[in-house]
């Protein structure tokens, strides 16, 4: 029973829609003696939707293009961007070691923990050194601004021989830092020289304008569509003068 009344409700739906689509009465819809009249109204709908739709493609086409260009242009500077200022300043880069929550050696910065106040370094700028005395072990980091700091380290929570370690590691990452900050440093031209160059180049957003521009001037000049809105006001003048009611 269920099905039946979704079919009498659907039919009921269409012969609506059909109705609407060809006002005037009940045979002007459906009468086979109305069928030219309906064929004349269809074929002038449908060539004008057609125009239109085609025109709306191009347009959608071309302002895709322009949108393609505009964020191929801000990726490229947004990548020269970033890499000039990457190069310029890595930040602290990745985890490579730490000493308990006193010391974390980055791959660009030593984090230094004193009193619960956590200060991180550039490695280039800093060196570290270590001694020991009975139960500690003091770890000694030259700061950037000349003065030294101590950080002290049981031995008996921390074995000497991680103190060791984590401090050769630090050493060797300032040297490391020192050769790659210089080569970084030594590539800045470069990266100003590309960042230039992509703020400059917009000749594939001028072109994609250019094309949108003399897509949108010829549709603008195009008799088609004007002539097909003229074409269906006369079918739907015919309509109705047939039927007294003058369908859209």
């Amino acid at each position: 029973m269920g099905w039946i009344l979704m079919i009498v409700l659907g039919a009921g739906i269409a012969a609506v829609w059909v109705m609407l689509r060809y006002p005037g009465g009940w045979r002007y819809a459906f009468s086979p003696d109305y069928t030219e009249q309906r064929q004349d109204l269809d074929a002038a709908r449908g060539k004008l939707r057609g125009l239109e739709r085609a025109a709306g493609r191009e347009r959608d086409a071309v302002w895709a293009e322009v949108g393609a260009a505009e964020r191929a242009h801000r990726d490229r500077v947004s990548q020269a961007r970033a890499r000039l200022a990457w190069l310029k300043d890595p930040g602290r880069g990745v985890l490579k070691s730490s000493l308990g929550d006193i010391l974390r050696l980055y791959e660009h910065a030593l984090g230094v923990t004193v009193d619960g106040c956590t200060v991180e370094h550039p490695l280039h700028e800093v060196s570290v050194l270590d001694d020991y005395s009975g139960k500690d072990g003091h770890v000694y980091v030259a700061l950037p601004n000349g003065r030294r700091q101590m950080v002290t380290v049981s031995l008996e929570e921390t074995p000497e021989s991680e103190v060791r370690k984590f401090v050769v590691e630090a050493f060797n990452a300032v040297a490391d830092a020192k050769v790659s900050r210089a080569e970084r440093l030594g590539l800045v031209p470069r990266a100003e020289a590309e960042l230039k160059d992509a703020l400059a180049d917009t000749t594939a957003q001028e072109q994609a304008r250019e094309r949108l521009s003399e897509v949108l001037s010829r549709q603008k000049s195009d008799v088609r569509i004007p002539r097909a809105r003229h074409e269906l006001d006369a079918a739907q003048d015919r309509w109705e003068q047939l039927t007294g009611r003058r369908p859209k």
